[in-house]
């Protein structure tokens, strides 16, 4: 617990992925005191093809302004000329509803600068969703989190 998928296009190498995998991990380890074999991180990527924001499709070449557009009927953008768009992402985060604001409020900050640095997204271009659950709806190893052993339970193999 909890589960970490990011979403974004195939912009990283392996080294960039390994690298963003141990950084959220730990990131998540030490602000959220988890341990760390309950952390899972997943990186799906997509091709900008079967992207969209806004109503504009990544591959479009005015994707930067479209994707920024504030008012439908007017267009009205906030795109700066010089602010491409190199990468985007998405983290869904599936994790026990256990966290106050200020302690998820500090982790989506850290969590937005290390995507937007190995997914290289500008900060607008990082979505993250927190789905929170209560303990009895996460399970592994067949025992759930409402179990008072399961973090030893859940290590059975």
């Amino acid at each position: 617990m909890p589960l970490i998928e990011l979403n974004t296009w195939p912009t990283m190498s392996t080294d960039e992925k390994k690298e963003f995998i141990y950084t959220v991990t730990e990131l998540t380890t030490k602000l959220l005191k988890i341990v760390p074999d309950k952390i899972q991180v997943l990186i799906n990527e997509l091709e900008k093809e079967n992207w969209g924001k806004a109503g504009a499709v990544a591959i479009d070449a005015t994707f930067a302004e479209k994707s920024r557009v504030v008012n439908w009927d007017t267009k009205e953008s906030y795109h700066m000329p010089e602010s491409n768009i190199d990468g985007m992402a998405i983290i869904t985060i599936d994790i026990w509803n256990t966290f106050d604001q200020d302690t998820k409020d500090k982790w989506v900050n850290q969590l937005t600068q290390i995507t937007s640095k190995y997914t290289h997204a500008p900060l607008d271009k990082v979505l993250i969703v927190i789905r929170e659950m209560i303990p009895g709806n996460w399970g592994q190893s067949g025992v759930t989190g409402a179990d008072k052993d399961f973090l030893s339970k859940s290590r059975t193999f």
